[in-house]
């Protein structure tokens, strides 16, 4: 599953790459194997993420450090509530955004999304009980111009009703201006592909 997600979004050398809930690092470092395997050079890439719990994130330091990957910057938090990856008061940008963040995350820190910390909750707010759509619009709000996101989910981030339905939708309201995001899912069950696109206005 994981390779099949870094294959889709195809990273190349002189990227940055972020996993916002980045666990032990392996999807990371899988967008470096597919780095390797087209020929490119795996140091001539930026790679960043963060993680909440501290045992996970000293294995993800090590687990980079096994694979000789040494051009990365992991830090310690919550995603959601203490955005850690920021630089001059704004979310960094990126090239590629990658993640499985946790399904459905009850208590996810509503609270943070309401205060709309960043700009990232611009669709909406999710539902207290599912924190899917918190971590889909975190990657979105912080893709650069061209970027490009992958995320793993459970298949009700597609079918759900309520208020993430409305995100889901919301592209409508936009018209034909702005930007358009890409977001290539991998659905649990099965293992099959949804396509979905955001619109910013």
């Amino acid at each position: 599953m994981v390779e099949a997600l870094a294959r889709l979004l195809n990273p190349q050398e002189g990227m940055r790459i972020c996993d916002p809930t980045c666990g032990s690092g392996g999807m990371l470092i899988e967008c470096v194997e597919q780095i390797k395997c087209q020929g490119g050079n795996p140091r001539n890439i930026f790679l960043y993420g963060q993680e909440k719990n501290l045992n996970t994130w000293s294995i993800a330091q090590m687990n980079m450090i096994l694979h000789n990957i040494y051009d990365f910057d992991i830090r310690k938090g919550d995603t959601i509530r203490e955005p850690a990856l920021v630089e001059g008061g704004e979310l960094m940008l990126f090239d590629l955004v990658i993640a499985n963040p946790p399904f459905s995350l009850d208590k996810w820190g509503q609270e943070a999304a309401e205060e709309n910390g960043y700009q990232r909750f611009s669709y909406g707010i999710p539902p207290k009980s599912k924190g899917d759509y918190a971590f889909i619009q975190h990657m979105v709000a912080t893709l650069n111009i061209n970027g490009r996101a992958g995320v793993v989910v459970p298949h009700g981030v597609l079918f759900r009703s309520g208020s993430e339905g409305k995100i889901r939708f919301i592209k409508r309201r936009f018209g034909r201006s702005g930007n358009r995001f890409s977001l290539q899912f991998i659905l649990w069950n099965g293992y099959s592909w949804g396509n979905f696109n955001f619109k910013s206005g």
